[in-house]
């Protein structure tokens, strides 16, 4: 049952597994449910959400119709992008990890002792992984906490790193970025750190990435920093497609995933998915890799208690996009955050990197 969030809502304390720990003790990780009926959604009122997207997005003109990048995330869909990321096309993962591979001590340095470090979003932990066993070398008894509105993924991501701390402990938070953002302003007494790896911000456009940043900024304190992970407009620009076209079709088999979602949130036969192919295409001019549906022969979407949709043979259904920033976009990013770059972190050519933020004046 949903209920107000919590005040405070508990913190863990600095106690992970360890060594000679009981198998109890070692499989409990804490999920803290920070949902709000003020603030948040429910998992029906998020899908009802989705639903009116789609068929506010269907309702558009021809080749101007799209789709909400939400129906890419159902439980396969983030199986499919979790093997997207071991793909070899997809340098994002591969960039990151080197970048944390060598930095990875030097930002633990910057993480105080005693402090709470929350990540947006629970993906596979296999990088996160890298900052922690960091933490960990140092000593440091840090809480990490990972945000994310799907409670089963939430707990598998989790268990790959169960036993794996004595210094650092383990916790997962149940919610929206907006509940985390509340949270957040609960917690006071420790030094906040957030961490957002991936290139997530890339699926915003620039203005609600500045916006969604200066959120979390208005919580921090002056001792308060955020990382986030940013894709450069550099890198050559078949190594841009094939990241989003993979050789395998991983990607393909994802982005297609999410035509078959709508049938499933809607309980119904609502889109032939055999009619469409997945078609992405870098945008040079706007700096951003954006994907469509390509319809392959005339179909109807037959959404129930609404008049069938037609789309045309041909026709083009964007569903995401994924911004790519060169050096001054990050500088007007961070100044539409109000935010100040105190530390980067870049891949060996230049082409990714992670930078640590903060808004003390």
């Amino acid at each position: 049952m949903l209920g107000p969030v919590p005040s405070p809502s508990p913190v863990p304390e600095p106690q992970a597994s360890r060594p000679g720990a009981s198998p109890a003790f070692e499989s409990t990780i804490p999920i803290i449910d920070i949902r709000s009926t003020a603030r948040s959604v429910t998992v029906a009122a998020l899908e009802e959400g989705i639903r009116n997207g789609v068929l506010a997005g269907l309702s558009r003109p021809y080749n101007e119709k799209e789709l909400p990048n939400l129906l890419l995330y159902n439980e396969g869909g983030l199986r499919l992008f979790e093997q997207i990321t071991y793909q070899p096309d997809y340098y994002l993962t591969g960039l990151e990890i080197d970048i944390l591979s060598r930095y990875a001590h030097q930002i633990a340095d910057s993480v105080p002792d005693g402090a709470i470090l929350l990540e947006l979003g629970a993906g596979a932990l296999r990088k996160t992984a890298l900052i922690l066993d960091a933490l960990e070398a140092q000593g440091k008894a840090v809480t990490y906490f990972a945000l994310d509105l799907d409670k089963p993924e939430l707990l598998r991501t989790l268990a790959e790193l169960k036993g794996r701390y004595t210094h650092v402990s383990l916790a997962g938070l149940w919610g929206t970025y907006d509940d985390g953002c509340t949270w957040l302003k609960q917690i006071k007494e420790r030094p906040r750190i957030i961490l957002w790896l991936g290139s997530s911000v890339g699926n915003m456009t620039r203005k609600e990435a500045g916006q969604f940043i200066r959120t979390f900024g208005d919580v921090l304190a002056p001792r308060d920093r955020f990382i986030i992970a940013i894709d450069s407009r550099y890198h050559k620009l078949d190594d841009i497609r094939a990241a989003y076209n993979d050789r395998a079709g991983v990607t393909r088999r994802f982005a297609l995933n999410a035509l078959g979602n709508i049938n499933d949130l809607f309980n119904a036969n609502v889109v032939d998915v055999s009619c469409f192919d997945y078609n992405p295409y870098y945008n040079e001019i706007q700096g951003r890799n954006e994907a469509y549906f390509r319809c392959l022969k005339e179909t109807q979407f037959k959404i129930p208690s609404e008049t069938p949709i037609l789309v045309h043979e041909g026709e083009y259904i964007r569903f995401a996009f994924s911004h790519k920033y060169d050096r001054v976009e990050r500088q007007m990013l961070w100044t539409a955050a109000g935010a100040h770059p105190v530390q980067e972190w870049a891949s060996r050519d230049g082409d990714y990197a992670l930078t640590m933020l903060s808004w003390a004046s």
